[in-house]
């Protein structure tokens, strides 16, 4: 019985001790994460910093911008052009991709052509041809 209740304790200290790395290193792929995403944001700061200062007062005589002005810039261009996720701004075709239909996967005979995907088109009113 002794020896049970010891393994029992060995798996127990060995399951708790996995449980204790795993964490651990969720935490530290969660910091380093954030500590990345801090970089690429300080990156992104001081590349448009750098780019808007380099072009826009020789070329539109407007003054030049600091690094929290650039990081807004940068943000506000985001909003506006780049969306966020699921792959960019919202001038994108709407719907999932699974409707979308491929030409090579489309048939040309009439007899394999869906038809009840014509008749749920709208139709124009007779006589504006």
């Amino acid at each position: 019985m002794e020896h049970q209740d010891e393994v029992g304790k060995l798996i127990a200290e060995d399951i708790a001790q996995t449980i204790g790395r795993t964490i651990a290193q969720k935490i530290a792929i969660g910091i380093a994460l954030f500590l990345g995403f801090l970089f690429f944001i300080f990156i992104g700061g001081a590349f448009v910093m750098w780019l808007w200062n380099w072009l826009v007062p020789d070329l539109f005589g407007l003054r030049r911008v600091g690094f929290w002005e650039a990081l807004g810039l940068l943000a506000l261009c985001r909003i506006l052009f780049g969306g966020f996720g699921h792959g960019g701004g919202h001038w994108k075709q709407p719907g999932p991709r699974r409707e979308r239909k491929e030409w090579w996967k489309t048939s040309t005979k009439p007899s394999e052509l869906d038809l009840r995907h014509d008749e749920a088109k709208p139709r124009p009113a007779a006589g504006l041809d």
